[in-house]
């Protein structure tokens, strides 16, 4: 699906993010939305929301505009049958579905299957049939990723379960089109849940300081993540990729630890730029991520990473399919198919299949671990330790860059090969290799110094925000008093920012490249 989004970008009016034709558009309806009436700005915001999305595919934006009209009409339907008729109620739930899984295994699996169906036969032996294989990828056949659907669509599903659960249905057709439409989270999440949006929606969003402030910050470090970080990262990983056969064992960890980052400020600084775009229209969309390379163990980098994902599918599949009620080995099993479904919700292809198994197997086998752990008496000193938790710390984060290969590698052979190099299998322990031809200017100074620097700046400022929730002193009395200056001056702001985009323009890359997670 990735040759997809080469189609979406051939388009000159194509809104990335980090593209100068989405920031002259924000400017726009943010100018727009602000001087207008009230009672005029979720018509705008929903036309503006539409334009966005169709800049990217004019043609799709019938394809949301039908999804919004199907849902919303179930939703009300759901809701009029809910008390008299519940198993009426039921059944409308189960074409709404039926409907929306449908729509999304159609554009996202039918190649998948089709392939996977004659791979299946020519795998028997019988090579007549690798023309039908060759047939089923033909571009006659293929089918384009609308963008976003993965997203909207579990946003369209959990509005129907959640209405068939007793929510209240959206009566405005107008309030409903903006929450599935809305253009900060729209292509690539986050997951909103549709009570939270309506509050919002009810309140009457207002330009507040604080939103302002925020805004303005998640943009700017959005745009440092993904231009300066990811998209540099992405050079050297994409050579890695490039050339597997040759690849030293250096090579091969260098290109697996930096696709693992890549991917990470990739989709943390899409969010940002999304999460702030909201803030300064006056909205807030949930957060995605909190310092998931922290985790202690695997169960809490889920509670970390794309957190709008994974309570999604804990409270619409893992839940449903019986959760942790039932039995250890239910459990399991529950835990298991719902990290390789949630592989699959990624992409379709085997890789992202053995991705989710992977990270089911990992679940499980970490609970199975912790529960014998604190069973033994002579690990409880140790497990109080420092050692403990930063031993689990580093073992989430080899675990992660060691699977994430296969949400990288475009084959399953090519995913296997890095594997293996990453054990040491087929290769040299030599140093120079890819990393010699590009880290020695501009990237080494990129990968050595900026990025440390902004994890541990990323660490200090969790630092201070759960530090002033809990109410305790924050800064020593001077360092507070710069603070609240820079918190209280828009001039220093301003020249903030200013300094920050001159930075940032200068340390990106010559070819404007797409978010990664634009594929799913």
């Amino acid at each position: 699906m990735v040759a997809s989004l080469d189609i979406y970008l051939s388009d000159p009016i194509s809104m990335l993010f980090n593209s100068f034709s989405y920031i002259a558009f924000f400017c726009i309806v943010f100018a727009v939305y602000w001087l207008m009436p009230d009672k005029h700005r979720r018509l705008f915001l929903l036309l503006a929301s539409y334009f966005f999305y169709m800049s990217w595919k004019a043609e799709y934006g019938l394809l949301i505009l039908a999804l919004t009209a199907v849902n919303y009409f179930l939703g009300l339907k759901i809701g009029d049958l809910l008390e008299t008729q519940k198993d009426k109620a039921k059944k409308w739930l189960q074409v709404g579905l039926v409907f929306n899984l449908g729509c999304l295994c159609f554009y996202k699996y039918t190649n998948f299957l089709i392939q996977s169906f004659f791979a299946a036969i020519a795998f028997g032996g019988n090579l007549s049939h690798i023309k039908a294989l060759e047939a089923a990828q033909s571009p006659a056949m293929n089918i384009i990723l609308p963008l976003g659907i993965s997203f909207f669509t579990f946003e369209f599903i959990h509005y129907i379960v959640d209405i068939y659960r007793g929510s209240k249905p959206v009566k405005s057709p107008i309030d409903f089109a903006l929450f599935a439409s809305f253009f900060p989270s729209q292509i690539a999440g986050p997951i909103k849940r549709f009570q939270d949006f309506m509050h919002q929606l009810e309140e009457k969003p207002s330009l507040k300081r604080e939103y302002f402030h925020e805004g303005m910050f998640l943009i700017m470090q959005g745009f440092f993540k993904k231009i300066v970080l990811s998209d540099n990262i992405g050079v050297l990983v994409g050579q890695g990729f490039n050339n597997l056969a040759s690849l030293s064992l250096f090579d091969a960890w260098i290109t697996a630890i930096g696709f693992t980052f890549q991917i990470f400020f990739d989709f943390s600084g899409y969010t940002d730029i999304g999460r702030g775009s909201a803030l300064l229209l006056g909205y807030k969309v949930p957060e995605n991520f909190n310092l998931p390379f922290l985790a202690h163990s695997l169960t809490n980098f889920w509670h970390r990473w794309h957190i709008s994902l994974s309570t999604w599918l804990r409270d619409y599949l893992f839940i449903p399919m019986g959760g942790s009620r039932g039995s250890a080995w239910q459990t399991r099993r529950n835990t298991f198919m719902t990290m390789v479904l949630g592989g699959l919700w990624h992409g379709a292809d085997w890789t992202f299949v053995i991705w989710g198994t992977l990270h089911g197997l990992g679940l499980i086998l970490s609970k199975e671990w912790t529960d014998f752990a604190a069973k033994q008496s002579f690990l409880a000193p140790l497990r109080r330790s420092k050692v403990w938790h930063y031993s689990g710390v580093a073992f989430v984060c080899l675990f992660i860059c060691l699977v994430s290969i296969f949400m990288r590698a475009p084959k399953l052979e090519q995913a296997l090969c890095l594997v293996g190099k990453f054990f040491g299998i087929g290769t040299n322990i030599d140093v120079p290799g890819i990393t010699g031809a590009v880290t020695t200017s501009f990237l080494q100074s990129t990968i050595i110094y900026t990025l440390p620097v902004y994890l541990l700046y990323a660490y200090l400022h969790q630092k201070y925000l759960t530090m002033q929730k809990s109410g305790q002193p924050l800064l020593p009395a001077p360092i507070s008093a710069l603070v609240n200056y820079w918190q209280t001056s828009p001039a220093l702001q301003t020249a903030a920012c200013l300094t920050l985009a001159i930075f940032i323009s200068g340390m990106a890359p010559s070819q404007l490249s797409p978010f990664i997670y634009f594929q799913f």
